[in-house]
C-alpha cells in the first residue's frame, strides 16, 4: 500500500485541511478523556500530517507499517518517535492517554478478525481514562463499485494524474490506482492496488466493545465518514 506513491502522498492529499481536522480531534479528546496525561499515539500515521498539528497539544508518537511513509514522517518530524509495526498486532511496551487512527486507515485491517485484533492492541496500549478515536472507511452500503475518480497535481515541476477505478470483492473494496507522474527529469507510470475492509457500524461498535472499550459514534466526523470514539474506564 502506497509503496510507489509514498513520495508523492503529501502532494496528492494536499487538499486536506489537516489543521482543521486536528483541532476537532483535540476538542473531542478534551470532551471524552478523563485522565490527566497528554501522551498520544497516532496509529497508521502515514507521513505525519496530523501529527504536525497535534504535537503542540500532546507528547506524540507515530506508528505505521509502511517504511517509505515512516521515512518521510521522520524527516518532517525529527523530534518525534516513530514505530514500524502492524496496527493489527503491535506491542510497544507502554501505554498512552490518547490513540488515534485517522483518514480511514482502519480499513487496511481488511477483515473483522483483524479489526478486532487491532482494537485489542489499541486497548492494551491505552491508559485508564484514555480515549481512542477511529475514522472509518466506507461501509458496504456506502461503497460505490464501478465508479472512476481522478486527482490531479499541477505544479511547475510536478504533474500528477491519479485515476482510480472501484470494485468490490466480498467485504473488501478494491481500488486500482493508476499514476502518471511527470517531472523535468522523467515521466513515469505505475499502478497500486488498495484493498480495504468494508465494515458495518455494528462491526465497528462490536470490535470496540470486545476490545474492552465503551464506544460512541459521531455521524459527521472529520470529512463526512463519521468517527468512532472509545473510552477505557479501567
Amino acid at each position: 500500500m502506497y509503496r510507489e506513491s509514498a513520495r508523492y502522498y503529501d502532494e496528492i492529499y494536499s487538499y486536506k485541511d489537516y489543521k482543521k481536522e486536528a483541532e476537532k480531534i483535540h476538542r473531542i479528546i478534551r470532551k471524552y478523556k478523563t485522565n490527566l496525561g497528554n501522551s498520544l499515539l497516532d496509529v497508521a500515521c502515514g507521513t505525519g500530517n496530523h501529527i504536525q498539528y497535534l504535537k503542540p497539544y500532546y507528547h506524540v508518537e507515530g506508528l505505521d507499517i509502511n517504511q517509505e511513509m515512516l521515512a518521510i514522517a521522520r524527516r518532517k518530524h525529527p523530534d518525534i518517535v516513530f514505530h514500524k509495526a502492524d496496527m493489527t498486532n503491535f506491542n510497544l511496551g507502554r501505554q498512552y492517554d490518547v490513540i488515534v487512527c485517522l483518514f480511514s486507515a482502519i480499513g487496511f485491517a481488511q477483515n473483522v478478525p483483524k479489526l478486532r485484533s487491532t482494537m485489542r492492541s489499541i486497548r492494551k496500549h491505552l491508559r485508564p481514562g484514555g480515549v481512542v478515536i477511529v475514522e472509518p472507511w466506507f461501509s458496504p452500503r456506502m461503497w460505490n463499485k464501478g465508479t472512476i475518480h481522478a486527482t490531479f497535481v499541477d505544479k511547475p515541476n510536478l504533474k500528477i494524474a491519479r485515476i482510480a477505478t472501484s470494485a468490490v470483492h466480498g467485504k473488501k473494496s478494491l481500488n486500482k490506482m493508476h499514476h502518471l507522474v511527470g517531472t523535468p527529469k522523467e515521466i513515469e507510470y505505475f499502478i497500486e492496488d488498495l484493498e480495504m475492509g468494508l465494515f458495518t457500524k455494528s462491526e465497528y461498535l462490536e470490535s470496540f466493545r470486545k476490545g474492552g472499550l465503551s464506544p460512541h459514534y459521531d455521524a459527521k466526523g472529520l470529512i463526512g465518514r463519521g468517527l468512532y470514539i472509545g473510552t477505557r474506564r479501567k
